[in-house]
């Protein structure tokens, strides 16, 4: 009896912890969070999936749409795997081959995000859930933004996640502003000073550029959205784009740069990196804790295949790498890597973020792509970068300006070039001590970044889309936001007011010259 009362008891007592806990201001309901995330790209999705393990450790009830598999279940975690055309890797494989012209590929890769967003919300997995009931809708959005309609379908706040920095298409979502004049472009990563005109002539041609894809994006999103979202049931593709209630991007502004931010654009750089990291494989642990002169990383990223490389550009990379003392962890798609040297341990995926995280890695020999640099950002792991195309360059370039990593150019890449990068970086213990410093800068925050991502998404779930953060600038088109149809009307007033004041000038003149004559007749 005593035992059936004291387990009453501690069950009321946890009851009433738990209501107690739910009524605190800044708590949320357990909520059914759903988030759709059409890129073929897994380094992309990651970012995703890692937002949605954390909302489902606070006991949201969560639903992921991607092509990718998580690596172990999760509780309180739903995955609706889709697959879709990588289109992605077969693009780089011929970027690898030939420096790309990125205003002839962007377009074809644009139609190409689109129709795979496509592809997966008509699959029947996807429409099964369109009778399902959710709270927020989470948008992982690249390129393909028309998917924001499904905010409207479900009746349910939405919240964009975009896995790089500001860009034209979310700062339009919210009515960011772009701050030409004085924040570099992405493209261009982040510069030393704007306050020379080449700089900003230079940064404004790039956004007059990215100006143009807008309009081009805006062209064949609309009509892939009204294809998907009949006009007579849905809002218009404008006003759903126009209806984001957050934000979130991954980046920081302590690699970034600093600009202004609207309350609704939250930045969480470094979301999929764990702040405790997972155990690796045996083999992997065992690589590298036996690498007595250190170890170097090598990879370049999930749509870029090593094994892709050129013939005669991968043996400069064997031969150089297999002079070197380290040891070399090198991600590798193909099943044996031709004149694989005794140094180099090859795998097809590997679990970088924890790699990054091992005390023996002393160098990352990478693309450039944004996530693997903020995770070796993180680790204090200094890069050898060789940028491939898109913001890539921007990225590595502003790695070096900083002083923690080297550039080699993909194109002239020689044995001689890299090995002679190589032992700089490897030999002056300046990188590294400034990787270390800049890691420092990285992970001071107030919160993490998964922390201030779900509290931000629970904050718009707990008050209904949090309207109080719209920003009315998002309803101004481009001839109100730049004040043109005001200034229009200044000027059209002080015409006016000049035209009346000539015209009256001249009557009275007219009139004293009348005066006049009629004086000297008489």
């Amino acid at each position: 009896m005593m035992i059936g009362s004291s387990s009453t008891v501690t069950t009321a007592a946890v009851a009433v912890v738990i209501c107690t806990f739910l009524t605190l201001p800044g708590a949320v309901q357990p909520a059914r969070i759903l988030c759709v995330f059409p890129s073929p790209s897994r380094s992309h999705v990651l970012v995703g999936q890692a937002l949605l393990k954390g909302l489902a450790e606070r006991g949201h009830e969560v639903t992921m749409v991607s092509p990718f598999k998580l690596s172990k279940p999760v509780a309180n975690y739903r995955e609706v795997i889709i697959p879709v055309d990588d289109y992605t890797s077969k693009m780089t494989k011929e970027f690898l081959e030939k420096p790309p012209n990125i205003l002839k590929t962007l377009p074809v890769m644009m139609i190409k995000m689109m129709e795979t967003a496509k592809q997966m919300v008509n699959d029947p997995k996807f429409v099964a859930l369109k009778s399902e009931q959710f709270d927020v809708v989470i948008n992982g959005v690249f390129v393909a933004d028309f998917i924001l309609g499904y905010g409207a379908h479900f009746q349910a706040p939405t919240v964009v996640l975009w896995t790089a920095g500001l860009t034209k298409i979310t700062a339009d979502l919210v009515g960011n502003p772009r701050a030409v004049s004085a924040v570099p472009h992405i493209m261009l990563g982040p510069q030393d000073s704007m306050v020379p005109v080449v700089a900003r002539l230079k940064n404004f041609m790039v956004s007059c550029i990215e100006n143009l894809v807008g309009l081009y994006s805006w062209y064949h999103q609309k009509a892939f959205y009204e294809e998907a979202f009949p006009q007579d049931r849905y809002p218009s593709y404008d006003a759903v784009r126009k209806n984001v209630s957050l934000v979130l991007l991954n980046t920081h502004f302590s690699h970034a740069g600093p600009r202004p931010y609207l309350q609704n654009v939250v930045e969480v750089g470094g979301l999929q990196i764990k702040t405790k990291p997972d155990p690796l494989p045996q083999d992997i642990q065992e690589w590298l804790d036996g690498a007595e002169h250190g170890a170097i990383y090598f990879c370049l990223g999930s749509n870029l295949k090593s094994k892709d490389l050129p013939a005669t550009k991968l043996q400069e990379f064997v031969k150089s790498l297999g002079k070197l003392k380290q040891r070399v962890l090198m991600k590798w798609e193909a099943d044996t890597i031709p004149n694989q040297p005794a140094n180099v341990m090859t795998k097809k995926w590997l679990p970088q973020d924890d790699i990054l995280a091992h005390p023996n890695v002393v160098l990352f020999i990478s693309h450039g792509g944004l996530g693997g640099m903020a995770e070796a950002r993180y680790h204090g792991v200094p890069i050898l970068g060789i940028p491939i195309f898109a913001e890539q360059s921007g990225n590595v370039g502003s790695v070096v300006r900083e002083g923690w990593g080297l550039e080699v150019d993909y194109v002239t890449l020689t044995e001689k070039r890299l090995s002679k990068k190589l032992k700089q970086i490897l030999t002056d213990p300046s990188y590294r001590a400034r990787a270390k410093e800049v890691s420092a800068v990285y992970r001071d925050r107030p919160q993490s970044a998964m922390d201030t991502a779900c509290y931000w998404v629970e904050y718009v779930i707990r008050h209904k889309g949090a309207p109080q953060m719209h920003y009315q600038g998002a309803e101004l088109n481009f001839f109100q936001n730049e004040m043109l149809d005001v200034i229009a009307i200044i000027f059209l007033a002080l015409y006016l007011v000049v035209k009346v004041l000539k015209l009256t000038f001249k009557g009275i003149a007219r009139l004293l010259c009348r005066r006049q004559t009629k004086q000297k007749i008489n």
